[in-house]
């Protein structure tokens, strides 16, 4: 959960900052040199908080329980969901873990955990809506949420492209029973309703620090093919990977359903169903969010073409849940494993430049200037190094793409590879062994080798 990249570390090292502070940093970054100064779009301010409350705690490990917190109930909810609205518990059951196996390449420490528990929070009270849920509760809720997502990861969009399939289905709903008066009306009444509850939700969405502005940048950065590309979360998944084969199993489940059950769907189930599939398809960070937003669809058909054997199943899980009422217990002994067991959670050494931040601490007068670091370790390095600002690190939409492009110049070596280094007066690199950078800065006479290890080499410039 934390090991996976730099993120978490990031994030950590951002909210403590503005625990310490007591301010956002939305007026100028201090954690580069690269942009030292420039304003931010703080997307993420309030779950940067939550995890550096988690860090301050416990550390690593703290943020390993707010995420792993988060998951939990978010599938949790998800089950609990499916069970009531099929009355089927072996259905819900199955469906909730092909959910959670396909999602878990996902699992992280790390803002979009919160997305996780929204969305299934958001997707919940739609679908209690269409089932003839009040206008009122639907309002409330949603502008609650609207309200927390805003403000603890820009995932908020994913709930507002779900709302608006909503309102495109009632829109299509209404075309197709124009004939029938009764059903036209009831129609019209959800159109309009869902055309009031998205104006809500679009004005509360500017109470957050960066107001419209928020909206604006992270529509910008979605619409950049060279983020989209260069990022390696947008990437479309990789069916040859072992990592990918619950989401093949979440596809197989689909297309059998759709092709043996046939079940009836409502126009904004249909699009709902095509679009995030889609989504889930073009970039595996999507896939989380398509069996939140799909996995009722899917329970419901299922539970209605299920066999009779299934059905006595359901029943006697049904019984043993009432009777059991094991959540409780489930949740006590997971505090007390929590709280009293020790559980070292630290970045795995041979992976991440543990070895070279403890020497750069050790003779820190051999350090002083600007460093040029890898993409992937920043987030890490903005934790572990504080005294020392990085060159990039996981906020690519921050940075912006001019920049990126020359660190991958020098990443890569291109032909103007120097450029980088020269322009912000890069004074030591702290790169993985292996990068080919190394090789060439040990053929110039003013770069010196001052460290190096399996995992990470430092190259320091002599004046």
């Amino acid at each position: 959960m934390v090991a996976s990249d730099g993120d978490a570390c990031m994030h950590w090292a951002v909210g403590d900052y503005m625990l310490q502070t007591g301010h956002i940093p939305i007026r100028a970054d201090v954690f580069s040199h690269t942009r030292f100064g420039q304003p931010i779009v703080s997307k993420e301010w309030l779950s940067e908080i939550i995890f550096a409350m988690a860090g301050r705690r416990a550390g690593l490990f703290g943020l390993v329980v707010v995420a792993a917190l988060l998951i939990a109930t978010t599938f949790a909810l998800l089950h609990r969901q499916m069970a009531q609205e099929t009355g089927n518990h072996a259905v819900a059951i199955f469906l909730a873990l092909a959910a959670a196996c396909a999602a878990c390449t996902h699992w992280m420490a790390r803002p979009h955990a919160f997305t996780f528990l929204l969305a299934v929070l958001w997707a919940g009270e739609l679908r209690r809506f269409e089932r003839g849920g009040t206008p009122r509760r639907l309002a409330i809720c949603l502008g609650l949420l609207t309200l927390l997502w805003v403000n603890l990861h820009g995932g908020y969009l994913a709930g507002f492209l779900t709302l608006g399939i909503y309102w495109l289905g009632a829109g299509i709903e209404l075309i197709l029973v124009r004939t029938d008066p009764a059903r036209g009306n009831g129609a019209r009444h959800k159109l309009k309703v869902l055309t009031g509850v998205i104006g809500l939700c679009a004005v509360v969405s500017l109470l957050n620090p960066n107001g419209y502005e928020l909206h604006v940048h992270n529509l910008g950065f979605l619409d950049s093919g060279f983020f989209t590309n260069w990022l390696a979360e947008y990437a479309s998944s990789d069916f040859h990977a072992p990592d990918s084969r619950g989401f093949l199993a979440w596809l197989a489940l689909t297309f059998l359903t759709l092709a043996i059950v046939r079940p009836r769907l409502s126009p904004s189930s249909a699009i709902l169903l095509v679009v995030w599939t889609y989504y889930a398809l073009y970039s595996v960070r999507n896939i989380p969010l398509l069996v939140i937003f799909v996995g009722p669809i899917l329970a419901s058909a299922l539970a209605e073409a299920a066999p009779l054997w299934v059905r006595r199943l359901s029943g006697r899980l049904r019984e043993v849940d009432e009777t059991s009422r094991g959540w409780p217990i489930v949740g006590a002994v997971a505090l007390a494993v929590v709280m009293s067991v020790p559980h070292p959670t630290e970045m795995i050494a041979r992976k991440w430049p543990v070895a070279a931040v403890e020497f750069i601490k050790q003779h820190p007068e051999q350090f002083e200037g600007n460093m040029f670091n890898q993409y992937l370790w920043g987030g890490y390095l903005m934790e572990a190094l504080p005294e020392h600002r990085v060159f990039v690190d996981g906020r690519t939409d921050f940075y912006g793409e001019p920049l990126l492009r020359q660190y991958d110049n020098t990443y890569l070596l291109h032909t103007n590879w120097q450029e980088a280094l020269l322009q912000y007066h890069v004074s030591w690199t702290l790169m993985p062994t292996q990068s080919r950078l190394n090789l060439v800065l040990a053929l110039l006479p003013n770069w010196h080798l001052a460290y190096s290890n399996d995992v990470a080499t430092i190259f320091r410039k002599e004046p």
